[in-house]
């Protein structure tokens, strides 16, 4: 009899350990999940050279730089469009048509829009998706 207490309370903590484990893969999925997210909207979010002049593209909003902005990797981007990484002794300039994202990285503007137009229509397909489930579910 004892030892089939002893089993009983085994099993059920095992179960307890395992169960909170499952739970704690979970939590870091949403983690690495969100960091996903907030990487590639950091990818989409960044500053262009277009006619001359510097654009700020931050959360689907579009205004001219007119002072200098500091990106997440320490890179100083001056009004002028010329930019300073960090670390970095020698300044750079912004080309007519290049962006560079808030990560730090010079690349084509033009590229960098299309990303941003998929980026809208995965999120117009899931939006669609969502809604097609909820009237279903009516």
């Amino acid at each position: 009899m004892k030892i089939l207490i002893q089993s009983l309370a085994f099993a059920c903590l095992s179960l307890c350990v395992v169960n909170s484990s499952f739970g704690a893969d979970e939590k870091e999925k949403d983690v690495k999940k969100a960091e996903k997210m907030a990487e590639k909207k950091a990818e989409l979010n960044h500053i262009a050279m277009k006619e001359g002049k510097l654009w700020v593209m931050k959360d689907g909003k579009t205004t001219e730089l007119t002072e200098t902005a500091t990106l997440m990797d320490g890179t100083k981007v001056m009004a002028d469009g010329s930019y300073l990484e960090k670390g970095e002794g020698e300044k750079k300039m912004l080309k007519e048509g290049e962006a560079i994202t808030w990560k730090g990285k010079v690349t084509d503007h033009d590229k960098v829009m299309k990303d941003i137009e998929k980026h809208k229509e995965k999120k117009a397909e899931k939006a669609a998706k969502e809604a097609e489930k909820a009237t279903e579910k009516k």
